[in-house]
């Protein structure tokens, strides 16, 4: 057993130089981007990271108070074909993970193996040479333990768990793609609806300027371009009535879709009112931290984990691969004595097999120049995703302070349109002013209804946007706060 020993001491030295000298130097590699500096845009007082903590949250949806809003988004994650697709998809790095875990462990199987086989006279076989046997190996154990001296196993291990996690963290990325394009969808649809209402009142108002025109023109008050005039202005507000009922329906038809329905189930559909006063935070509030609900952002690097993995995989190749394996069993040459030699059948060993990578002819160092170039692939498309989020952040943050000083510049402007409507309406019922002048203020009241209407909307959809932007709560916070990236170094 000792000379065992020494023999296995001797092949392992042998074989660690030799695989080592044989090992190509890394070059220069990719590294990860630091985080961009936002201190001009974003916050990082105590209320902000309080925010990171809290908001938004997971169902962030449900804090818009809209029942028919929540009864959507959840239709559509349980029903949608990309959405199931997407969770199938998962499966697959996780069975990866499973079958990578088991390879850690010893495996212990069976063997049987009949043989009928006729030795060479001409060769150096003995007494059985020129004679033909009928014989079994039955190895009812057979182990087999790959040693992981180089950590071989564990970062293939390592690479799956994280191919897993970043197939997870795509799913979170699917779930909030969708879920935000049915609240889009949503708002723009309680939006339009609004719309038919108003365009329905402006046609309503250009029918009655018409009629004004054509009987001031039948009793000789008035030219006939008039009326053609207002004709035209009427043909308009029909089209645009008839623009919007056409876009909802449209909207209705593509909500069914995303929530995985048939056409007609976007008949059901309710419009109501969507309030998020009190929910969002104002906008100096928010921080950077909330990148760590970024699940694209997630995913990326946890892809450079596992890239990093298989970069260490790809090295441990260089090595000498060691397994122990072991066997015990009967095994006879002749069929009959295998149960009836009282024992002299059977046979057992265990020991180590060792292979050493003497010559690939290069298969090796190209094999690791791949991982290498993937690893520095996922890095850049990181850094491309971390700039992205960034970017995306900062233009949702614009965008929603944006429709916040519309909101407030809308709202004045309709106060005064409301003021003009009540001023000519009490000029023509003191006969100050023809009836012209009442319609014609109530039409433009109605246009700023119309546009207070699409600000609101924006307004919403800006939230969505930026909820969007940063994960719509998502979180994989040890990870992204921490600014960890792969390394194999």
């Amino acid at each position: 057993m000792a000379q065992f020993n020494k023999i296995a001491l001797l092949m392992a030295g042998m074989s660690l130089f030799n695989g080592c000298a044989r090992l190509p130097g890394d070059g220069t590699r990719a590294k990860p981007l630091d985080m961009p500096s936002l201190s001009q845009t974003l916050n990082s007082d105590a209320q902000a990271e309080k925010i990171v903590r809290e908001w938004p949250q997971a169902k962030w949806w449900q804090d818009f108070h809209n029942a028919e809003l929540n009864r959507l988004i959840e239709t559509a994650l349980k029903d949608s074909p990309s959405l199931r697709a997407a969770a199938a998809r998962l499966t697959q790095p996780e069975s990866v993970a499973d079958y990578q875990a088991a390879e850690m462990l010893p495996g212990v199987g069976a063997s049987i193996q009949l043989n009928h086989r006729r030795f060479s006279s001409t060769d150096f076989y003995g007494p059985n040479g020129g004679k033909t046997f009928t014989g079994a190996y039955i190895d009812p154990v057979v182990f087999r333990y790959h040693l992981d001296l180089w950590g071989k196993d564990k970062a293939a291990l390592e690479a799956a768990l994280g191919k897993e996690k970043a197939q997870a963290s795509e799913l979170a990325m699917a779930r909030l793609m969708l879920s935000t394009a049915i609240a889009r969808g949503y708002i723009r649809l309680c939006s339009s609806e609004e719309d038919i209402e108003l365009a329905h009142e402006l046609t309503g108002k250009a029918e009655e300027k018409m009629q004004l025109a054509q009987l001031r023109w039948q009793h000789g008050l008035t030219r006939q371009d008039l009326v053609y005039a207002a004709k035209q202005q009427l043909e308009t507000a029909r089209k645009r009535e008839t623009t919007v009922r056409n876009e909802g329906q449209v909207l209705r038809n593509r909500l069914s879709a995303l929530a995985g329905q048939g056409p007609d189930w976007g008949k059901t559909i309710h419009t109501a009112a969507i309030d998020v006063t009190g929910y969002l935070p104002q906008p100096e509030s928010v921080a950077l931290g909330l990148l760590a609900h970024r699940p694209d952002v997630a995913a990326a690097l946890w892809r450079v984990e596992a890239a990093a993995q298989l970069t260490k995989v790809a090295e441990t190749n260089f090595y000498p691969d060691v397994n122990l394996v072991g066997f015990a069993g009967l095994r006879s040459l002749n069929l009959k004595d295998l149960f009836l030699s009282h024992g002299a059948s059977v046979a057992y060993g265990i020991g180590p097999t060792v292979t050493l990578p003497v010559f690939e002819g290069g298969r090796l160092e190209a094999e690791l120049k791949n991982e290498q170039g993937a690893y520095d692939a996922a890095i850049e498309s990181y850094n491309g995703t971390l700039l992205n989020a960034v970017q995306q952040v900062a233009d949702s943050l614009a965008g929603w302070r944006q429709t916040l000083e519309h909101d407030a510049a809308q709202e004045r402007a309709l106060e005064a349109a409301k003021a003009q409507s009540k001023l000519a309406c009490k000029r023509y019922q003191a006969g100050l002013s023809t009836r012209d002048g009442t319609i014609e203020a109530d039409a433009a009241l109605i246009q700023q209804r119309l546009t207070a209407s699409e600000l609101r909307s924006e307004h919403l959809l800006a939230a969505v946007g930026l909820i969007e932007a940063l994960g719509g709560g998502y979180e994989n916070i040890t990870m992204i706060v921490s600014g960890k990236a792969g390394n194999y170094d």
